[in-house]
């Protein structure tokens, strides 16, 4: 796995970890997007492929987890003042037990987004979905802003 911090150093957990039981994703609030916090900016790059974009973010409940099309700016040269403009594809707010899951992607690449609030950093993740790979979950660790 690669890994990309921006703006400071920060550890950060990421390991594949199976994913048991049913999802329990919830829709955000109306208008609940990105929520910008911490003061880093920090960008994964598994070197796994993912069947389904399913997993758990750790630490609290209800941290919103996004999906965006256009990710090539997380691990492009250029500065993120030219990041494409993005779509946000899928979105929920993960329970107690921190699972979330966006079944039905096409194969392709994403980003995932996960933010918590005020002093916490975003996370976020390049990912490939591909049906034919071998994980099926990928595990997001959030940690406080420094």
């Amino acid at each position: 796995m690669k890994r990309l911090i921006i703006a400071g150093v920060a550890l950060l957990a990421f390991t594949p970890v199976a994913v048991h039981g049913e999802c329990k994703c919830h829709k955000p609030e109306r208008d609940d997007s990105t929520r910008w916090g911490g003061n880093q900016a920090i960008v994964l790059t598994p070197d796994e492929h993912f069947r389904e974009l399913r997993g758990i973010v750790e630490v609290f409940e209800k941290e919103l987890v996004e999906v965006f099309d256009k990710p090539e700016y997380l691990v492009s040269d250029k500065p993120w003042s030219e990041k494409p403009k993005q779509n946000r594809l899928r979105v929920c707010v993960t329970s107690a037990d921190g699972k979330f899951c966006f079944k039905k992607l096409p194969d392709g690449v994403y980003e995932v987004r996960v933010s918590r609030d005020q002093g916490w950093n975003v996370t976020h993740v390049y990912v490939v979905v591909d049906h034919q790979a071998g994980m099926n979950e990928l595990h997001v660790g959030l940690h406080i802003g420094t």
